[in-house]
């Protein structure tokens, strides 16, 4: 966190120091870009993060669809949207997918979205993923109507290891 701090402090020190140099008349302007640290850590729909070890996580653009008469955290009035998340594991040991977490929070205010499931769907990652190969599966989560323009997905692979967020709206 400090590193992004600082990574942003410099950024603007650059441009008021440039900025000098160029002189108030100048026509050339010069623009420091003002991000939250949230914003410099969240990757867009379909990045790939990277955990030391070797461990990477793609997560898919989301997708809206409607659940089934029997699922499970669905609220009439609110959207369903899934997100496709794979697993590379180029770590040495197997990676236990039971073990890994997903978070959703939408809006503003970063309202906790509630998982859904449905069938097969939120079920995660069965069993264990040797060294060198991949798994993915489907997370669901419901997301209220007027929230869909924000929306902060967290993957945390295990306990031990810090979660790394895709931050994006959902068309």
């Amino acid at each position: 966190m400090n590193g992004i701090r600082t990574s942003a402090v410099a950024r603007l020190s650059v441009a008021a120091i440039t900025a000098c140099f160029l002189g108030a008349g100048s026509s050339l302007a010069v623009a420091a870009p003002l991000l939250s640290p949230a914003a410099e850590q969240a990757g867009d729909w379909e990045d790939t993060k990277k955990w030391d070890g070797g461990l990477t996580v793609t997560v898919s653009k989301p997708t809206t669809f409607t659940p089934g008469a029997y699922s499970i955290g669905h609220e009439s009035g609110n959207q369903a949207v899934k997100w496709r998340i794979k697993v590379h594991n180029g770590t040495d040991e197997a990676f236990q997918g039971a073990l890994m977490s997903v978070y959703v929070k939408s809006g503003s205010d970063g309202d906790t979205c509630e998982q859904i499931f449905d069938g097969d769907l939120g079920a995660g990652i069965a069993g264990s993923v040797s060294p060198g190969s991949s798994g993915a599966a489907y997370f669901a989560f419901d997301v209220p109507q007027k929230q869909l323009n924000k929306i902060d997905l967290e993957v945390r692979p295990d306990f031990d290891q810090d979660g790394k967020h895709w931050v994006g709206q959902v068309k």
